[in-house]
């Protein structure tokens, strides 16, 4: 796509769809890896908690909103990453408040 592609682009809605889709990639990997290497490695259960997994998965957003707001000047993009952590993040208390 050469300099000018899809992800150099200042968009709120490029900012909301990599707020979604990095955190549910990783939530799957983290998860796999999780149970994988608990269950083959060690023999024993998962090594962290479903909600642990959760949070770092949340977590992996700051480094795509660092790159957009620090390095790359693309604020629009950075706030769409920022709204979707705000409201996963939020979701997340609530749920496991009760």
């Amino acid at each position: 796509m050469g300099s000018s592609g899809i992800f150099k682009k200042d968009s709120m809605i490029l900012g909301i769809v990599i707020g979604i889709v990095l955190p549910v990639i990783g939530y799957l990997v983290l998860s796999w890896l999780n149970v994988t290497i608990s269950e083959k490695v060690f023999s024993k259960p998962p090594i962290f908690r479903e909600s642990t997994v959760q949070v770092i998965s949340i977590f992996l957003n700051v480094f795509p909103f660092r790159y957009y707001m620090l390095k790359a000047k693309l604020d629009y993009t950075g706030r769409g990453i920022l709204l979707v952590t705000f409201v996963v993040g939020l979701t997340y208390f609530f749920y496991y408040l009760n």
